[in-house]
């Protein structure tokens, strides 16, 4: 696969699982970096603030090359790691997965916890829709709007190129990550462009 293509997911999947009274809820979701990670987690810690953990896992990186999980106060070993698991046995990247628990009276032992909270990944995992998808990077351009059809007719003969014009009037256009390098250069050639 070409260094910006990977497997992943576009949107959130969910699911519960139950055990000896406890209950599980998975939250599958498409992560672009380990920042916007960690502010995922800590939205589901907060949306669940009665829940008893929030354990979770990610994987980013076209060759799932950055790999995390937490424990969340669970014993060692026992719910981030079935998690990250499932996601590596997918062979997806680009997501994380947060499973909250709300205990439920009866403790599960290390092998309950890692039935549960892989099973609560698995069953995102199982019903995700899984697709073949492009690492992009936006370059942002300016000009003045009487010069604009420059931009406009390069942008027209590019393939793999797309873009939209933004409330600032500024243009942003989007293409593929292995592209971005010679697509900066060609755009700095234009004449009055101005490339942020």
């Amino acid at each position: 696969m070409p260094a910006d293509r990977y497997r992943g997911i576009c949107m959130v999947y969910t699911s519960e699982y139950k055990a000896s009274g406890s209950k599980f809820y998975g939250y599958l979701f498409p992560v672009k970096d380990a920042a916007e990670f960690d502010e995922k987690i800590k939205a589901y810690k907060e949306k669940f603030a009665d829940a008893t953990h929030v354990c979770s896992s990610c994987v980013i990186g076209t060759e799932r090359e950055y790999q995390r999980c937490s424990d969340d106060g669970e014993p060692s070993n026992s719910s981030g790691r079935p998690i990250l698991h499932a996601i590596l046995s997918a062979e997806i990247t680009y997501v994380g997965c947060a499973v909250v628990r709300y205990y439920g009276g009866k403790k599960l032992g290390i092998p309950g916890l890692i039935e549960s909270y892989g099973g609560a990944a698995q069953l995102c995992i199982d019903d995700a829709e899984m697709k073949d998808l492009v690492l992009t990077d936006t370059i942002i351009c300016t000009m003045h709007p009487t010069e604009a059809y420059r931009l406009y007719n390069f942008l027209a003969r590019q393939k793999g190129v797309t873009y939209i014009t933004n409330a600032d009037g500024q243009f942003e256009v989007t293409c593929s990550k292995s592209m971005t390098t010679d697509l900066r250069s060609e755009l700095k050639k234009i004449l009055t462009l101005v490339v942020l």
